[in-house]
């Protein structure tokens, strides 16, 4: 009774992980308002994919390498460089008429959404902090008590909640993107880009502080 009750834990616990606003659910939205259902679905799954990469980085030991400061810099360069140009993308996209977002749509590449969000997760600070330093420090104690087969099913439970939140997110913005009208989808997309743009502020702070 109580390994299922660490492992729905687990699974509220990447709910919890994957529900604040943050710059992949920003995009995962951005991109279904914009772009439409499949765009919005292959960004959480690039997102997902990183998740996935970040927690097998930690079970082959690298949460030591992610402690250089070389490669912190690099990574908080990355995510700066990433956001800064989706912040600018969705104002380009809030500015669009409906013909050419309509165009923008039909030429949007899969493998692109993807790519964009393996890139958001695996450069984004904040998922470094926590599978490296909060789920890092967690799955060392779960290790302790419980067997390596118990340890991975609870990794696979983590992963499963972020999979639930991200199916969640992409259905409601897909359902609710009839009952937008233009101007709203408009201001929605710039909201969205000042967030990005915000987020890009915010690391370069934390990139500042870091080289000092």
């Amino acid at each position: 009774m109580n390994d299922w009750i660490t492992l729905i834990h687990f699974i509220v616990l990447g709910l919890s992980l994957a529900a604040p606003i943050g710059p992949m659910n920003i995009e995962v939205m951005r991109r279904g308002l914009t772009e439409g259902f499949f765009a919005s679905w292959c960004v959480g799954l690039g997102g997902l994919t990183g998740d996935i990469l970040l927690l097998l980085g930690i079970y082959i030991g690298l949460g030591k390498v992610m402690q250089i400061p070389g490669v912190q810099i690099g990574m908080y360069i990355i995510g700066i460089v990433l956001l800064s140009l989706l912040g600018w993308q969705s104002f380009s996209h809030a500015f669009r008429t409906k013909e050419r977002q309509d165009t923008a749509s039909k030429e949007t590449s899969p493998k692109g959404a993807f790519m964009t969000g393996l890139m958001i997760s695996i450069a984004n600070p904040i998922s470094l902090i926590f599978w490296f330093g909060v789920f890092g420090t967690s799955l060392h104690v779960l290790t302790a008590s419980h067997s390596a087969v118990f340890s991975i099913l609870c990794s696979f439970a983590i992963i499963l909640g972020l999979f639930l939140w991200n199916l969640n997110l992409v259905f409601t913005v897909h359902f609710s993107k009839r009952l937008l009208s233009l101007n709203v989808m408009r201001t929605i997309m710039v909201l969205a880009g000042l967030c990005l743009l915000g987020f890009a502020c915010h690391f370069s702070y934390q990139l500042y502080n870091l080289i000092l």
